[in-house]
């Protein structure tokens, strides 16, 4: 019998219906789940694309807005349109360019008035035309434009809604910050706004500027986030130029080094008197960088207030926020301690988005009120210091004023003239300590024949320093978003929206003077004192082993 005929015949395995079954049931599981999810994701995708339905988990929220934005954006009633001019694929493959097309897509996801649309000037060389009608200067590619009727904002994507910092050095800058919400957010203000305010500053006195250097930056700054909420800005010169009611809601006198002269203070008394019908408005910035004022001080008593010639100080370590400040001619940071200043009445705090920030007030000056009210005019605090705060004396000069160093650890000044008055001995320890007005409003009213009230307000702030760019930029102070809120009382001006620029690069962290004590002393004395502790203890274990 051959190998073949030998072999035994395979038996077949019987056929596993079980099996099948189970299979054939996990297989139809496996699609249905794979289905499920490819359902979810198309409907997320939906929802995400109509709705703005996504997670931003970055650490400043680069991809997200603010409440602030938010509400202002729902409250648009007018019809806007956001052209965008620049290749749209750098919009969804850049991861910066990418934010500024989330900030859009917020916009269009809370806003059914707002769309944005996206034009090449290489292939629809005719996209410019809409636009230019309205708008004086040039377009390009790389503007983003904003425009809602006949009023037109033009931006440039790279240079304003991105902050950069230079490094002097080198010679370079880097990308530091993303502003692209706040400055298309003050776009669609400036476009969309129904009463647009104009503010007159008062920046020239005969073709010279009328501030100091060093608080040149604090005023820029002012202007700028006045600008950025909405306000038409104009530069005047107190003695060329006229200062009409008819054309400025607000006039601005920001830390005159000198004083005025006759002539302009009658331009500003017949200003506020606006042939007796009122309802103008005046800010007045003193500041620490001054000489004596006479005719300014002699114009402010009559509205019942006095800038003192004295500096506020903080007493209590724990009352002072140590920070860095633009006080300086070249435009250089100098430490300072700022006394942390609270507010002194809460009407003008309403609507902040955050009332439980600090407001700081370095370098500024004292206020006195000289009386609560007199016949048509009444005086208030808005802010005032600690009743542990401390009067440095300025003994303001002819010549030159005498400041506090910022970064000074003691009191005594040493910048002195030939022509300043001799420094006062000082002694914080024995000082007179009391609470003392930073910033101040005063207002005078009148009732016509009609019954109707017509108002003049007057607000006065103790100190440039408290706009300091370093300060009204940062999320960790409540001084832009409190002064800004103050102005637009002031003027009937509804909106105030402070948005902090995002930062792309390292942190800073805001610590009181006490704070900084403490830091200082522990890792100093309490760090090493536990190393040798623990020492002691391993060494007095091992050796009783």
């Amino acid at each position: 019998m051959s190998n073949e005929t030998a072999k035994e015949p395979k038996e077949k395995k019987p056929f596993n219906k079980k099996k099948l079954k189970y299979g054939s049931v996990a297989t139809v599981i496996t699609v249905v789940f794979i289905a499920v999810i490819v359902f979810i994701n198309l409907i997320a995708g939906i929802l995400t694309e109509r709705n703005g339905l996504k997670l931003d988990l970055t650490p400043e929220k680069y991809y997200d807005i603010s409440q602030q934005t938010i509400d202002y954006v729902k409250s648009i009633d007018k019809d806007v349109e956001i052209a965008v001019f620049d290749n749209e694929s750098y919009y969804h493959s850049d991861t910066y360019y990418k934010m500024v097309l989330e900030t859009l897509n917020k916009f269009v996801q809370y806003s059914d008035h707002i769309t944005y649309n996206f034009y090449d000037t290489t292939k629809d060389p005719d996209a410019v035309n809409k636009f230019a009608a309205n708008y004086n200067g040039s377009i390009s590619m790389g503007n983003i434009v904003v425009a809602a009727g006949d009023r037109v904002k033009v931006l440039s994507v790279a240079q304003e809604l991105f902050a950069y910092t230079a490094n002097s050095y080198y010679g370079t800058s880097s990308l530091s910050g993303y502003k692209g919400e706040q400055e298309l957010l003050s776009a669609l203000m400036n476009v969309t706004d129904a009463n647009p305010k104009t503010a007159a500053f008062i920046e020239k006195y005969n073709s010279e500027a009328i501030y100091s250097a060093e608080a040149a930056y604090a005023i820029a700054s002012l202007k700028q986030l006045m600008s950025k909420n909405g306000y038409n800005i104009a530069s005047v010169d107190i003695i060329s130029d006229e200062i009409s009611p008819d054309d400025y809601d607000l006039v601005i006198l920001p830390a005159p080094v000198n004083d005025i002269t006759d002539d302009g203070i009658t331009k500003l008394e017949n200003y506020l008197y606006n042939n007796g019908n009122l309802d103008t408005n005046m800010v007045y910035i003193a500041d620490t960088t001054q000489r004596k004022t006479p005719k300014i001080d002699e114009f402010l008593e009559i509205w019942g207030i006095a800038v003192g010639g004295n500096q506020v100080i903080e007493s209590d370590n724990s009352k002072i926020q140590q920070i860095k400040v633009v006080r300086n001619t070249l435009g250089r940071y100098q430490d300072a301690k700022a006394p942390i200043v609270s507010v002194s009445d809460e009407t003008f705090s309403e609507g902040l988005s955050n009332t439980k920030l600090p407001i700081v007030a370095p370098a500024t000056r004292n206020i006195n009120l000289l009386f609560d009210a007199n016949v048509d005019r009444n005086t208030t605090a808005l802010l005032s210091s600690s009743d542990s705060s401390v009067l440095y004396p300025l003994n303001l000069s002819e010549a030159e004023s005498i400041q506090l160093d910022l970064d000074d650890e003691s009191s005594n000044s040493e910048k002195t003239t030939e022509a300043s008055e001799p420094t006062e001995e000082f002694d914080p320890e024995n000082a007179e300590r009391s609470s003392n007005a930073v910033m101040a409003l005063a207002v005078k009213t009148n009732t016509d024949s009609q019954k109707v009230t017509h108002t003049n307000n007057l607000l006065v702030i103790g100190g440039a320093s408290m706009l300091d760019p370093v300060i009204t930029s940062s999320s960790t102070f409540n001084n832009a978003e409190f002064i800004l809120n103050s102005i637009n009382k002031i003027c009937g001006k509804e909106n105030t929206v402070i948005i902090a620029e995002k930062n792309l690069g390292s942190e800073t962290i805001d610590i009181t003077v006490s704070q900084v004590s403490a830091i200082r002393s522990f890792v100093i004395y309490v760090i090493p004192i536990i190393v040798v502790i623990c020492g002691v203890i391993v060494f007095i274990r091992r050796r009783n082993r």
